[in-house]
């Protein structure tokens, strides 16, 4: 049996291999994957907003303090702004907001007075398990019906997605893909 498929269209005939047809449904799914990551993406973080919103503070001001439960001595800005990859002046924002509410506490770092020390206090904490468990109980809604097999095929592919974006741009001398024009845009 031959991998070709020819297909007549009057005078014109052209021939595409049955791996060209995997192939071209091989990108279109990359594409379709693609688009639901971004989508979910947006999603989630509307619903968080959403969800939050009843303790007066959003899903990114929620993330900091998620961090900073596990480092009970606190963490510098520039520690908090790499483990949530913001910018320092975008972390000062939401800091600025978590101190005037009251959920966390800023020090000077002793031995250097130019970095501050960010800790969670006891009303960040009571916030944090309060939002917790409502945002548990959504995770369940959501999930509901999907098997561990399924959550766990799910996050290898999320982390292997998220590991290789993190790595360098192959160019196409490097990985043989020659970047199209719409490459940076929709990648």
């Amino acid at each position: 049996m031959s991998d070709s498929l020819t297909e007549h269209h009057g005078n014109d005939s052209s021939h595409e291999t049955v791996s060209d047809l995997v192939m071209d449904q091989r990108a279109a799914l990359q594409l379709l994957i693609k688009q639901r990551i971004g989508l979910i993406s947006r999603r989630w973080t509307a619903r968080a907003a959403r969800l939050f919103k009843t303790y007066g503070y959003t899903s990114a001001q929620r993330a900091p303090l998620h961090l900073l439960k596990n480092a009970p001595a606190g963490l510098t800005q520039a520690e908090l702004a790499g483990g949530l990859q913001l910018s320092e002046p975008t972390l000062s924002r939401r800091v600025a907001r978590l101190l005037a509410d009251g959920l966390v506490s800023k020090h000077r770092l002793q031995g250097d007075g130019r970095a501050n020390l960010i800790k969670l206090e006891p009303a960040g904490h009571q916030a944090l398990e309060r939002s917790e468990t409502t945002a548990a109980r959504d995770r369940d809604l959501l999930f509901q019906g999907l098997t561990d097999e399924d959550l766990g095929v799910t996050l290898r592919v999320l982390d292997t997605l998220a590991d290789r974006m993190a790595g360098p741009i192959e160019t196409a001398s490097e990985g043989g893909h020659t970047p199209c024009p719409s490459d940076g845009a929709s990648a």
